[in-house]
């Protein structure tokens, strides 16, 4: 899942949901599936890299207040009826405020949890906020509650007004792109956003950072960004938004296509692709069964 933060995800934009309508009646649980790909090639033909996987949360709508709606978010349960990855992030509970921010409520509990995942794999405080591998994949001893929010932001279907001809904005993209209708065979919106260059450079910096520290090499931050600042980027991001019959979000889908070339290096092209689908609990436990 994205919270082990396998460097798969680390281009992955989050947008902060809003409140809209047709969503699900109070106490009812629904599926959230994240589904992802990401593949690259070079200017020669040749694959450098591919990844696929998916992701689950349960996400039940708790309570509906003046101030926003209580949400809870989970981890779907196993055989056993236990939901455990291991990880301290789930279960949460969060308000949803009318403005679209997020508000963790049980940090005094999460942190116990953090305390008790620490003291089960050795970890010392020390090693907060340092990155480590385990598994087969890179992770960050997290030790920070609110980040549980940037994860659930991952998953959300609680999109801003989406209407013909306004604005979307992504964390990766140099300025908003305008929404335009899906086919009307196809209740929903579209929207094509340019990829910023200093953004992507940004990541690929803060990448190569953590690399060197989990490689034990040095690199100040300094040379990072002036190794990041020789790259030439370009990119864009299109992303679709399926909409139900009461007008809610039931499906997001974003393509990113970023083409990075380095000096004296092939170009490399790297597309991802994130697909975020809501599933009313019998229709996914049927569909994902097995």
């Amino acid at each position: 899942m994205r919270y082990t933060l396998a460097f798969a995800g680390l281009l992955l934009g989050a947008i902060m949901p809003s409140v809209v309508h047709g969503e699900p009646p109070q106490h009812e649980s629904t599926w959230l599936q994240l589904e992802y790909e990401r593949s690259s090639k070079l200017s020669d033909g040749q694959t450098s890299g591919a990844s696929s996987g998916h992701q689950v949360l349960i996400e039940t709508v708790k309570e509906e207040t003046s101030e926003g709606i209580i949400l809870k978010y989970d981890l779907p349960p196993d055989e056993g009826g236990k939901a455990d990855s291991g990880f301290w992030y789930f279960p949460a509970r969060v308000m949803e405020r009318p403005d679209g921010s997020l508000e963790l409520l049980d940090a005094q509990i999460v942190e116990v949890r953090i305390n008790q995942w620490l003291k089960k794999y050795k970890f010392p405080r020390e090693a907060c906020g340092m990155w480590s591998h385990g598994g087969g994949f890179p992770f960050k001893v997290d030790c920070d509650p609110q980040s549980i929010l940037d994860e659930i932001e991952s998953f959300d279907l609680r999109i801003p007004s989406l209407v013909d001809g306004a604005e979307y904005s992504h964390a990766l993209g140099e300025g908003p792109g305008i929404l335009t209708a899906l086919p009307a065979s196809r209740p929903g919106y579209s929207v094509t956003i340019t990829v910023d260059e200093d953004k992507v450079r940004a990541e690929k910096a803060e990448t190569a950072l953590i690399l060197a520290q989990m490689l034990g090499e040095d690199l100040t931050r300094q040379q990072a960004e002036e190794d990041a600042a020789k790259i030439g980027i370009q990119g864009l991001i299109r992303i679709e938004f399926d909409l139900n019959t009461s007008g809610a979000v039931i499906r997001k889908t974003e393509r990113t296509e970023i083409t990075v070339k380095r000096p004296e290096e092939l170009a490399e092209t790297t597309t991802s692709l994130t697909i975020v689908t809501r599933l009313d609990m019998d229709s996914a436990l049927e569909k994902f069964a097995n």
